[in-house]
């Protein structure tokens, strides 16, 4: 088969991106591979670039395109869906896009003008400018349609509706890469990249006639690059039962309801460019929800949902009756993936504004148990969300889940999966109204009053003891809790703002600390010679890490002042100290001496406040001490 360029390709043809694809999927790497192919090709040879596979749009679609209409049937131009081949295809545009936009305006780029050659590739528009067509793009249902066209192409759109998701934060990383590569170029070097890219760039190109099924084609072929994920696999498989229900009333609807759907959800994955959320997270943990949880682990979400029940077997010709899918069905799901992709993201940005989701106790709670980790509970508080639970009976529930995990796997050190399944299993009863958060809540605490066990705790701070691995200072609790007490120091001396960041506590910058030491590991200022010199190695290490010396900084520190007196530690005498950081430090601050009887007094002051907070028993004074390592 003859190998065609980019120029061939886009000869008196219309190229859209079907529903059913993906969005653009290529991330650095790949545009850097796609990058060096071109640059580093000699002029005098070709480059084969991969196979691109198109279907002919029947009438029936294309008479809908009404920006589209006159250009297939006054011009003769031809519609296709890009089948395979669309990440590559999207690259090259993108490119063409980024070249056009770094030349002159008045440059000719292989003897064809800027604006030739925006009419070949982007926008053919007719020779009264009333009417205009994009040569290359997205079907108007793919969420990426209007983003290409207005923040890549950079033609105005009156509607202005464009949504950012994952794949649009793709398309605009693209567009910025090749836009600081040509601005290192001069128009000649720019002139010999369009020459490679439209003429050099060479193309196996397949069109599939009638008698292939184009889903089945699109699974296979892209398994063979970049794998789809499972939200993208779960998508192109329920518009291909769509297409299968035709006996059934709603079908015609369905595929519309699939795409408004997988639209609102790739909107919410990347809402947030600077934490994206998982999409098999997303779907597995909705399947926990919406389907009778059983024992299945790994992946084997997606084998239940695309070889289990969204079959096309199922709808044409089901092994029992109780099997048979439904248009119905089919819709029911696909609205509870929608309905939820909303809390879903709430869960995870409690501060990101959203009207529905007000109550600042729910805010507070749902960032706490993202902090400490939410563990079992994403498929259960998703229930409570979307069943539209009271927001009180919201936050019982978030403040049972908080106070388990604490309990049971911060201190108890209890197996992580400890009653995964039993939570697991509520979530569908919630869902469904066959259990109360009540209910709930009273079964949780069962479980703590079964598994909690301060022993436990004991130990584990204490083989991080024998193991040199420095007691509490190790303890992967300890900036969690440090920070709900500051949080309590704060709230208790009705202070509003806090100094003590979260993510400042939690980053690690070389050669800087956010947990200090106040009587330091390497005590040799005579401040703490005199004070601590007559411990013994041992000792000194049991009370260097033990959990009242450990304060949490408002700032970093560099590591080599934490060996200053405390004095020093205090105030510094320029600005720097305890005196002015968090309500931490200056209750530390408050102290006249640091001393190990100092630390004995802070540490059983924290215990104290462990067992208020997380309403346990730690044990009696002989117990704590043991704790602490300073009996």
């Amino acid at each position: 088969m003859k190998l065609q360029s980019l120029s061939d390709i886009f000869e008196r043809r219309i190229l859209r991106i079907p529903d059913y694809q993906r969005g653009y999927a290529w991330l650095q790497h790949q545009l850097e591979d796609f990058w060096e192919d071109i640059v580093h090709l000699n002029i005098e040879r070709v480059h084969y670039t991969g196979v691109i596979t198109l279907e002919p749009v029947p009438k029936s679609q294309w008479s809908r395109w009404d920006n589209d209409e006159w250009l297939i049937e006054g011009v003769g131009f031809k519609p296709y869906y890009v089948v395979d081949g669309q990440q590559r295809l999207t690259t090259s545009m993108v490119l063409m896009q980024a070249i056009l936009e770094t030349v002159d305006g008045q440059a000719e780029l292989n003897y064809q003008s800027v604006d030739t050659i925006r009419k070949q590739y982007i926008l053919h528009r007719s020779d009264g400018g009333l009417r205009e067509s994009f040569i290359f793009g997205y079907e108007k249902d793919n969420p990426s349609d209007e983003y290409l066209k207005t923040q890549i192409f950079g033609v105005h759109s009156h509607s202005n509706q464009h949504q950012e998701t994952l794949y649009t934060q793709n398309l605009l990383r693209a567009k910025s890469y090749f836009k600081e590569k040509l601005s290192q170029l001069d128009n000649d070097e720019i002139a010999l990249i369009y020459k490679k890219l439209t003429q050099k760039f060479k193309f196996n190109l397949y069109e599939i006639d009638d008698e292939i099924d184009v889903f089945v084609t699109f699974e296979t072929m892209n398994n063979r690059g970049k794998p789809l994920t499972s939200l993208e696999l779960l998508k192109n498989r329920l518009i291909y039962l769509s297409t299968l229900f035709k006996e059934q009333e709603g079908h015609e609807l369905l595929r519309t309801k699939i795409n408004n759907a997988w639209k609102t959800i790739y909107e919410y994955l990347g809402k947030n460019p600077e934490q994206p959320l998982s999409d098999q997270l997303f779907l597995r943990n909705h399947w926990t929800m919406y389907f009778k949880y059983s024992r299945r682990k790994g992946d084997d979400y997606i084998k239940y949902l695309l070889d289990e029940k969204f079959t096309a077997r199922n709808v044409t010709h089901p092994k029992t009756e109780d099997e048979r899918l439904t248009v119905q069905e089919v819709n029911d799901y696909v609205t509870s993936l929608q309905k939820s992709i909303r809390p879903w993201f709430y869960m995870h940005n409690p501060y990101f504004p959203m009207p529905e989701y007000q109550d600042e106790r729910n805010k507070l709670l749902l960032d706490r148990l993202h902090r400490l980790s939410f563990r079992a509970f994403k498929p259960l508080l998703m229930a409570a969300f979307v069943s539209e639970q009271d927001t009180g009976q919201i936050n019982k529930l978030l403040t049972m889940a908080e106070r388990y995990n604490f309990t049971l796997f911060t201190l108890s050190q209890r197996r992580s999966n400890t009653g995964d399944t039993e939570f697991f299993g509520m979530a569908r009863q919630l869902l469904v109204g066959d259990i109360s958060i009540d209910s709930i809540i009273v079964e949780a605490d069962s479980w703590i009053e079964r598994y909690y066990d301060p022993h436990r705790f004991e130990q584990h701070i204490a083989e991080k003891y024998e193991l040199g691995l420095g007691g509490f200072y190790r303890w992967d609790g300890l900036r969690y809790f440090l920070f709900e007490h500051e949080q309590y120091l704060q709230e208790r001396g009705k202070q509003s703002a806090s100094k003590l960041c979260w993510n400042g506590l939690t980053q690690k910058k070389k050669d800087h600390v956010t947990i200090e030491h106040i009587f330091p590991q390497t005590p040799t200022d005579p401040y703490w010679v005199e004070r601590f010199g007559e411990l013994t190695q041992e000792q000194t290490e049991f009370v260097a890490h033990s959990l009242g010396n450990l304060l949490p900084l408002s700032r970093a520190k560099n590591a080599s002042l934490q060996n200053d007196s405390f004095d020093l530690k205090k105030n510094n005498g320029q600005g720097v100290g305890f005196y002015n950081g968090s309500v931490s430090e200056n209750e530390v601050a408050q102290y006249g001496e640091w001393t190990p009887i100092a630390i004995k007094e802070r540490g059983m002051a924290l215990l104290d406040f462990m067992e208020e907070r997380w309403g346990i028993t730690l044990g009696d004074t002989d117990f704590k001490l043991q704790l602490l390592h300073l009996k």
